[in-house]
């Protein structure tokens, strides 16, 4: 739980910073709320759909010698 409470508030922080940019840089209003709520969704589901591909490596079973 607190791992994806973590991506989401990160994920909303990233958001306002590269919303900001891109809005200066454009010359358009900045909308903090939707900025940082559509990075905090896309985040969270790029991270959930990339855990649900990687897989933990299995150990290599022990042989005795």
């Amino acid at each position: 739980m607190a791992k994806q409470l973590t991506i989401l508030f990160w994920g909303f922080i990233y958001g306002e910073v590269i919303g900001y940019v891109l809005s200066a840089l454009s010359g358009s209003p900045f909308e903090p709320l939707q900025s940082g709520l559509i990075a905090m969704v896309g985040g969270f589901i790029a991270v959930n759909c990339l855990l649900a591909f990687v897989k933990t490596p299995k150990k290599a079973p022990k042989t005795d010698k």
